[in-house]
Order: structure tokens, then C-alpha cells, then sequence
């Protein structure tokens, strides 16, 4: 039923969550999609499933005599509405029924999505809370597929708190309260709002975890064979486009900013090849610079990929090849860009693809920032992101 592959970590998950919602969205969603623009099949593509388990997910997606399927109904819609924050929380779910994502002990990444379910779990209560206050009867039912629209930074603040006291990562937590006590407590945070945190987090939790890891590259037995590859790993920090998503993403609150958006060179035979824009079609995308001195950006570390089996010549032919399929003017800054090349490259000389963590913050990026061009107008402005279009 479900796609094969593999499987899914937690910082994955959020990618094809949002990936998902992108496809059902068509390329026209914000924050809230109708619950009628869900597809089932769209989803479904998005979970690698287990042979063994693709009765159980298949009964999330089956729709028997008519009735509403329970992965939509896990989705909570309110006024036929559904939030992207209800939606990766379902997906989440189907995706470890059907085997996907593997339950590890002291995961940061399955941390941050009880943090998520608390938050809005808290703030479903709150509005609940808000509604008996004033007295509306019909507040205990009407809750349960309501969506809440704010969370206080209080409630947040003391959320972390909790994470902390229960995580094998408290340091993680405490940095993040403590970026965030850096606002007035009394702030409100539109759902919206909250969403862009977690997000954000969903890369720090990926760096935090690898920074930890620390992996030392393991030398070859024996004598190497081949060419040797090397990544190189930049920090970007000066295109316009980045600092205005930087804006959400690594908003100065909130983010832990161990990283943000990179670029990457690949470096075999004593050269480093990269991929960036050009304004002109004949000018190729594809350009040489000296290893680790990229002009623009700040080197940050080298990622050792191994051997390739490909002579100097097979390099070069591959380089050539990429010269014509990479032009200058079709580089996208969040959906083709540098470390898109570079994954490509390395997969070309057979040393497999670039790590996850170096691309994630990309491919989340891509999500939101569509779903932010899609969000009303007084939503854009608060967030500081200016829209292209004319509304």
C-alpha cells in the first residue's frame, strides 16, 4: 500500500509530513488546509511501510461504508479545517504503525513531538478553560474538535521546564527556556507561531544529536584505493532569501542556533566543486574554488566521504556531464541548490549521498516557506516575512 525504502528518524518525519501537506495542498497551502484537500493516497505515499505492517496501516486509511477514515479523524478538523500541527502529529503516528520510524530509548527527536502533543494538548485545555469562564455551555463538546489559535510563551516556558526535568538531554531544553525568557512571558504565540518554533527545533534537535555523536571517520583497511572525497560544510549567511526565512526559522528568540542553511563543495582530486546561481543561461552553475575557501560563505567542518572508485578522468566526465544539467539560472536557493548538487555528485562517483543533517533545514525551509506565502497577510507581517505577491 505504502511506498517501500527506508525508514523514517524523527527529524524525517517532520520533512515528509511537510512534504505531504505540500501535495495535498497543491502548491496553494498555509497553515490550514481544508479537510476535504486531504488525500489519503497523497499521505499514504509519503510512510514507507513494513510488509508486516501494512494491515494496521491500511486500516488508518480505509474509508469502510462511507465513513471518515481515522487517520482524518486523528487530524482533529474544526469547521472543516485542519492545522499542520494536528497533521504531523497524525502522520507521525501512522508512520510507526507501519513500521517507519524506529522507537528508540533517549530520542531528542521523539522528545520534541511530546513536546509538540503537550503544547497542544495545554492549549486545546486552555481555550476550554477560557470558554467555561465566559460561560458558554457548549464549550465541553465543541472542544473536542476545536483547534486552539494561541499559546501563551508562559505555558511554553513552563512546558520546556518539564521537558527538561524528564530528558536525557537537559542541557538542550534549558538553552532553549533560556533564549526564550529573553521575551516578555506574557506574550501570546499564534499556533502559527508555535509551529515555526518546532520546526526550528527539528534542526537543532538534528545538529544537538550529531554534535553529540561526534562520528570520526573510520580509516579504510588496508591501503586506500581511489580518489578521496571530501564535503565541505558552510555556514550561509548572506543571501537575502535565507535571512528572510532566518527570520521564522532562526527567529533571535528562539532557535539554538547551532546551525542554520549551508552550503557544500564536494572536493575530490584536489578541487572543490560547487553549485550556485548565475543570472545567465549560458553561464554554468557548476564552479571550481580552492578547498575549504569558499569566497562567500564561512567554512564550519569537512564531512570525509570515502573513496571513489572513479578514475581522474571518470571525474572529469561526470563534472562535464553536471556543467550541462546544472545551469547558473535554474539554482533555487531552498529546492535546487548547493547541497541538491552535492548529494547528486557524490552519488555520481559511488561514495552515496550527503548526510541528512546537512540538507534538513533546507527541505524544511522549502515547506514553510511556502506555507507562509500562503498565510493571511496580517499573519506575513507579524512574522516579518514580506510577501512577493499582491494581495
Amino acid at each position: 500500500m505504502a511506498g517501500g525504502g527506508q525508514g523514517l528518524s524523527g527529524g524525517t518525519v517532520a520533512e515528509h509530513a511537510l512534504e505531504a501537506w505540500q501535495d495535498c495542498a497543491e502548491g496553494h497551502g498555509g497553515y490550514v488546509l481544508a479537510a476535504g484537500s486531504i488525500s489519503l493516497q497523497k499521505v499514504v505515499a509519503k510512510i514507507p511501510c513494513r510488509p508486516q505492517c501494512a494491515t494496521d496501516l491500511g486500516r488508518l486509511f480505509a474509508e469502510p461504508q462511507g465513513e471518515m477514515a481515522i487517520f482524518l479523524q486523528m487530524l482533529r478538523p474544526h469547521e472543516d479545517q485542519v492545522h499542520f500541527l494536528y497533521f504531523w502529529k497524525a502522520f507521525g503516528e501512522a508512520a510507526r504503525t507501519a513500521g517507519a520510524v524506529s522507537i528508540e530509548a533517549e530520542n531528542l527527536c521523539s522528545e520534541l513531538e511530546m513536546l509538540r502533543d503537550r503544547i497542544l494538548r495545554r492549549a486545546e485545555e486552555d481555550r476550554l478553560a477560557a470558554r467555561e469562564k465566559e460561560g458558554d455551555s457548549t464549550a465541553s463538546t465543541a472542544s473536542r474538535s476545536s483547534v486552539a489559535t494561541e499559546f501563551s510563551l508562559h505555558g511554553l516556558l513552563q512546558e520546556l521546564e518539564r521537558a527538561s526535568a524528564m530528558s536525557a538531554y537537559p542541557e538542550f531544553w534549558s538553552q532553549a527556556s533560556e533564549l526564550l525568557q529573553q521575551r516578555d512571558p506574557a506574550d501570546m504565540l499564534t499556533l502559527e507561531e508555535v509551529t515555526n518554533v518546532l520546526l526550528s527545533w527539528v534542526q537543532d534537535v538534528d545538529l544537538w544529536e550529531h554534535r553529540q555523536s561526534a562520528p570520526v571517520p573510520v580509516a579504510a583497511a588496508g591501503k586506500a584505493e581511489g580518489l578521496r572525497v571530501l564535503l565541505h560544510v558552510y555556514d550561509v549567511s548572506q543571501e537575502d532569501s535565507i535571512q528572510k526565512l532566518n527570520k521564522v526559522l532562526a527567529y533571535k528568540h528562539f532557535p539554538l542556533k547551532f546551525g542554520g542553511v549551508f552550503h557544500a563543495g564536494v572536493e575530490v582530486n584536489g578541487m572543490e566543486w560547487c553549485f550556485g546561481f548565475s543570472g545567465s543561461k549560458t553561464h554554468p552553475g557548476v564552479c571550481c574554488v580552492e578547498p575549504k575557501a569558499h569566497p562567500a560563505h564561512h567554512y564550519r567542518q569537512t564531512v570525509d566521504m570515502g573513496y571513489t572508485r572513479c578514475a581522474p578522468e571518470e571525474v572529469t566526465e561526470i563534472i562535464q556531464h553536471m556543467l550541462e544539467e546544472y545551469p547558473g539560472d535554474d539554482y533555487d536557493l531552498l529546492r535546487r541548490n548547493c547541497c541538491h548538487f552535492a548529494d547528486d555528485f557524490t552519488r555520481r562517483m559511488g561514495v552515496g549521498g550527503i548526510p541528512g543533517w546537512v540538507m534538513r533545514l533546507a527541505r524544511i525551509g522549502a515547506g514553510v516557506d511556502s506555507m507562509i506565502k500562503h498565510a493571511p497577510k496580517g499573519l506575513r507581517q507579524k512574522l516579518g516575512y514580506e510577501d512577493d505577491d499582491s494581495d
